[in-house]
């Protein structure tokens, strides 16, 4: 009797609830257009919604939203502005890092001009006497620990594609987030208040939009106002983050001395997806002898069978291959392959990590295992290998798996050659240096749209792209990021497999539908990033001067 009276209480609860919110949107929705809704019932918004000539009609006395204001109470509802401003005037400033920086002895000494703020680290707010990382983003430093526990957390985006992390101190909590589309900075707002603008504060809050300031836009300003500086130079800071020695990861001593005979590559893929591994070699024009690759998704081998058909030479489960396999196969000139990575991002929360039999990341291991095999069986042949994940997996991962590759990773992010942002990881042996790949013809999400159909997009470059729907909107707002006749409308999966470097209607196949076409692209590499990588290879193999046409 009790359980029945609690779950009815429980019930009557969450109806009420439902109720004030149905009733608080209509207040808001008609507040919008006019429409006095300070003291409304719910009949009084039924009344409204049952009325057909309410839905086309504006109260003459209205007042007219002004576009270019940057008022939040010009640009929303009284209702919206009143909350806004509730929380604008009351930002929850964290205590605790607040008071790490009205503390600090070493932040004043670097304000005072008697120590660098490039010796101070920006997250403990402290110097000190072992060697410090560059901080990417702003004129500072990071010790050992924070550092480790401040480069995953950079790359850490939600469903409205913005990070969960201070791009200075790397805090979560309540954040202020950068409004344009194309930044996913958020700033904590004690950093904001004590660091980034302690005159400005309040007058930042008000502003709608508000770009950050790493933002080009915002560039110009004069930075009087800030104690901490940001880097002009912060996005090739980024390509070194991940970095502990100067070293090249990649093997440029090998052009230098490289005067055999040409051949024709031999390649092993592993978690082939898509096979874009093939499809970017025979994109450069190499000469592929054999192409073999892992991979049990039925899709995807659906897709790859219809363009490639036996040129790919399938392999079964990664977990199936052993040292009679390889040195059936064997030599190998490449080995590639980019294990899953659900259960190493810091964006799941229910990740599994390296090392649970029962998750994908402990696939990592299988790759690992194979280079071993390949290295031992190769008949002295030099191996090219390549590693890919996630930039957004925990220190101890990333760590783990240097320790096991005998390298450290470059990161790169496919919006310097494709009209998509896709930070990822890369442990290699390859020739080259990141910053230095090739360049190609610089690509925005307006170049690839479909013509003739009035479609226009509200962005130049998207956010990464999962194997969820989702992750094709846009912004805090989850916008679809396409304008079609005045109208919202996602990017068609034509249009998506262009932003990856595939050509349209690639996975358009067996009548496969748009969701189950996403997934397969959404677990893909990056065409173009990978022909850039790939470019470097080029001396070393068979391959035509003069760049292939896409063959599929």
């Amino acid at each position: 009797s009790l359980s029945l009276s609690l779950s009815l209480s429980l019930d009557l609860i969450i109806n009420l609830l439902f109720i004030n919110y149905i009733l608080t949107s209509l207040q808001d929705y008609c507040s919008r257009l006019g429409f006095k809704t300070a003291n409304w019932t719910l009949d009084d918004a039924f009344e409204y919604i049952s009325n057909k000539a309410n839905r086309y009609e504006t109260p003459s006395n209205a007042s007219k939203r002004e576009e270019n204001s940057v008022k939040i109470y010009d640009k929303y509802s009284p209702r919206i502005a009143e909350k806004l401003n509730e929380l604008k005037d009351n930002p929850n400033v964290d205590d605790e890092r607040a008071n790490d920086i009205n503390n600090s002895d070493d932040l004043r000494s670097a304000i005072s001009g008697k120590i660098s703020f490039e010796s101070l680290c920006l997250k403990c707010l402290r110097v000190s006497n072992d060697k410090m990382d560059v901080h990417p983003f702003f004129e500072g430093s990071l010790c050992k620990d924070c550092s480790e526990r401040y480069k995953p957390c950079m790359f850490v985006f939600g469903n409205d594609s913005k990070c969960f992390y201070c791009t200075v101190c790397a805090a979560s909590g309540m954040v202020i987030i950068c409004d344009k589309e194309d930044c996913p900075r958020v700033y904590c707002t004690a950093c904001m208040k004590h660091l980034l603008c302690p005159t400005t504060y309040e007058q930042v809050l008000q502003e709608d939009p508000w770009e950050c300031f790493l933002c080009t836009s915002s560039m110009p300003r004069s930075f009087t106002d800030t104690i901490v500086r940001p880097r002009a130079n912060w996005k090739d800071r980024i390509i070194n983050m991940f970095r502990t020695s100067c070293e090249s990861n990649g093997g440029r001593h090998l052009v230098a001395g490289h005067n055999q005979e040409r051949r024709k590559i031999r390649v092993l893929s592993l978690f082939d997806g898509l096979g874009t591994g093939l499809l970017v070699l025979l994109k450069l024009g190499f000469n592929v002898d054999a192409y073999y690759a892992s991979e049990i998704d039925p899709d995807a081998l659906l897709v790859t069978a219809s363009h490639f058909g036996d040129r790919i030479l399938q392999l079964g489960n990664v977990k199936d291959i052993t040292n009679k396999t390889i040195k059936e196969i064997a030599p190998i000139d490449l080995l590639i392959g980019g294990s899953p990575c659900n259960d190493l991002s810091l964006a799941n929360p229910a990740r599994l990590g390296l090392h649970d039999p029962k998750g994908t990341g402990i696939l990592f291991f299988e790759y690992r295992r194979i280079l071993k095999l390949v290295k031992k069986l190769n008949n002295e042949r030099h191996l090219f290998w390549l590693y890919e994940n996630v930039a957004s997996m925990p220190s101890e991962y990333r760590l783990e798996i240097n320790k096991h590759l005998g390298q450290e990773p470059d990161v790169i992010d496919s919006a310097d050659f494709s009209p998509q942002h896709r930070l990822r990881l890369y442990w290699h042996n390859f020739p080259i240096e990141p910053d230095l790949l090739p360049s190609q013809r610089e690509q925005d999400v307006q170049d690839i749209l479909t013509p003739h159909c009035q479609r226009y997009s509200l962005v130049k470059k998207i956010r990464t792209v999962t194997t969820k729907v989702n992750s094709l909107k846009q912004g805090k707002l989850a916008l679809k990021p396409i304008i079609m006749k005045d109208e919202s409308d996602s990017l068609w999966i034509t249009e998506l497999e262009e932003i990856f470097g595939f050509p349209r209607h690639y996975t358009d196949v067996k009548n496969l539908s748009a969701t189950k076409r996403q997934r397969l692209i959404g677990k893909s590499w990056s065409v173009q990033t990978l022909t850039a990588i790939f470019k470097c290879l080029c001396p070393f193999f068979e391959c035509d001067v003069v760049e292939a046409k896409d063959e599929s």
